[in-house]
């Protein structure tokens, strides 16, 4: 019978690269769902272009997802990106937003979209406390964004 005690995070030696540099930041894939067909995701010759999504049920829970995150702001990340997928397709993301920003030592919150949600949750999320947006701007061009995605 192992009778060690499960090493506590605040116990942890930091996180650092092959450098010996500190590693401050992460990405979290929130959703792997997204609502347009890029060539570049998918691209015509992989899964048909179409995608093969995990159930809504499969996806790590907002439980889930913030013990991860504490866990590696106890290993000395500072800095959290929100990924999907199209992230803001996943249900709930005000709230799970509000409870990242809960974390002690988690000093910025981001969020990489294509955007096309934007206006229904951009308060939401800003009330939450999402400090910062990316919008992934492919083209301008109706034709080309047409053809990409």
């Amino acid at each position: 019978m192992d009778m060690r005690l499960p090493l506590k995070f605040s116990e942890a030696v930091p996180l650092q690269d092959h450098y010996q540099r500190s590693l401050r930041e992460l990405r979290v894939s929130v959703i792997d769902r997204c609502n347009f067909r890029c060539t570049y995701c998918m691209p015509a010759d992989s899964l048909q272009g179409k995608g093969v999504f995990l159930p809504l049920e499969k996806l790590l829970t907002d439980h889930e997802i913030v013990d991860l995150v504490r866990a590696f702001v106890d290993l000395g990340v500072k800095k959290l990106r929100i990924t999907g997928g199209e992230p803001l397709l996943r249900p709930g993301l005000p709230a799970l937003v509000e409870q990242l920003a809960a974390i002690q030592g988690l000093d910025d919150i981001a969020l990489t979209t294509n955007g096309v949600m934007l206006t229904r949750l951009a308060v939401d999320l800003a009330d939450a406390g999402l400090d910062r947006i990316t919008v992934s701007l492919d083209t301008l061009d109706r034709e080309v964004l047409a053809e990409m995605s």
